[in-house]
């Protein structure tokens, strides 16, 4: 299904069904996005991998044009009995950015599969951009209820999230070495399960500098009800 930001100019797409995602142009999509990076190189996680391996897909393309202007890509995953949604690979081309594109594109994926089947309480992000990070401490702060890990302004731990996240460290990355540490400082950020080798959240380049190592951030809504969850991810799509 299609929303259209008119404002904007902007057509948001999510898909979910495998045939639909087989469907899609990959080629395109690089080309598109590949514009807007330096010498035209391409998106370096789209040349190893399908667009195929998600479960789930937010494409944004100028309406006029059919241009591709931003991609999110995200799995579904599972912790001792915990679901959870992974977001896996972002990125905004510059033209896109300053909409709050990458919050609507979650938000729009988590209204869709809400109407689906039950809305994910649990939002992951495995990353290595400080970008990423703020995107995700904003989201959390827009949804009643949500603890955010690693909050680096909150000076009490959640340790019902705390333990969450090393159920979820093992389970993204079960075979790598990781530290869940839930009150490490790294560069003056709150470090939560740092891990080395798993495919991070992709940032758009020179916006921001990485951090030395990836880590895990979450927005744990298990607090609220589904109402409540669906109700404030809507009002962060329509957001301007």
């Amino acid at each position: 299904m299609d929303h259209l930001l008119t404002e904007h100019g902007l057509r948001l797409t999510y898909l979910c069904d495998p045939h639909d995602i087989d469907e899609l142009d990959q080629d395109r999509i690089l080309e598109d996005l590949s514009d807007d990076r330096p010498g035209g190189d391409p998106v370096p996680w789209m040349t190893r991998y399908l667009l195929s391996d998600h479960d789930h897909l937010v494409l944004v393309t100028d309406h006029s044009s059919g241009r591709y202007l931003a991609f999110l890509g995200a799995q579904d995953g599972a912790a001792t009995g915990e679901d959870f949604l992974l977001l896996e690979s972002a990125f905004v081309a510059t033209e896109a950015r300053g909409q709050n594109l990458l919050r609507r594109m979650i938000a729009l994926a988590m209204l869709r599969i809400g109407g689906i089947r039950q809305v994910p309480a649990v939002i992951v992000a495995c990353t290595r951009s400080p970008l990423c990070h703020r995107i995700m401490r904003g989201m959390a702060r827009r949804f009643a209820g949500a603890a955010f890990l690693p909050d680096p302004d909150s000076v009490v731990i959640n340790f019902r999230t705390a333990v969450l996240a090393r159920r979820i460290a093992r389970a993204v990355g079960p075979d790598q070495r990781f530290r869940a540490t839930a009150a490490t400082m790294d560069d003056g950020m709150m470090i939560a399960a740092g891990i080395d080798g798993s495919r991070p959240l992709a940032r758009p380049p020179k916006l921001d500098r990485p951090f030395g190592r990836q880590m895990l951030a979450i927005l744990d809504l298990r607090g609220q009800n589904e109402a409540a969850i669906l109700d404030d991810a809507r009002r962060i799509y329509r957001s301007r």
